[in-house]
């Protein structure tokens, strides 16, 4: 798949190659994470440091299961500098994050499909 944005392999290990509990976990993730990318949105344009941290730090670990090293790295320096109440370099990073969630949201669902 050109270029793929997530390696599944952590939860194919989490889940001990259980498909099942891998396709269940994705869909989990599909259902819940459009609120928080919809958080940091509007955290962004409320000037919400605070919910602008909260929400990149729920995120983070659910990136790291899906292999996005890039939408971690993302997550992390929204956060930090969210924490230091710097909101203005977060929207660049946001505008780098909401594409790369929306490519990761059609590769899972592609993925889903095909199964």
């Amino acid at each position: 798949m050109p270029d793929q944005h997530i390696d599944l392999s952590r939860l194919d290990h989490l889940f001990k190659g259980d498909q099942s509990q891998v396709r269940e976990w994705i869909t989990l993730y599909l259902q819940e994470a459009p609120q928080y990318f919809t958080q940091l949105s509007v955290s962004l344009e409320n000037g919400d440091v605070q919910g602008l941290a909260a929400a990149a730090h729920d995120l983070q670990p659910q990136a790291h299961y899906l292999g996005s090293a890039h939408m971690v790295e993302l997550l992390a320096a929204i956060e930090a500098h969210s924490m230091n109440g710097a909101s203005l370099p977060c929207g660049d990073l946001l505008n780098q994050l909401l594409p790369l969630h929306e490519a990761i949201d059609a590769e899972l669902r592609a993925l889903l499909k095909a199964e």
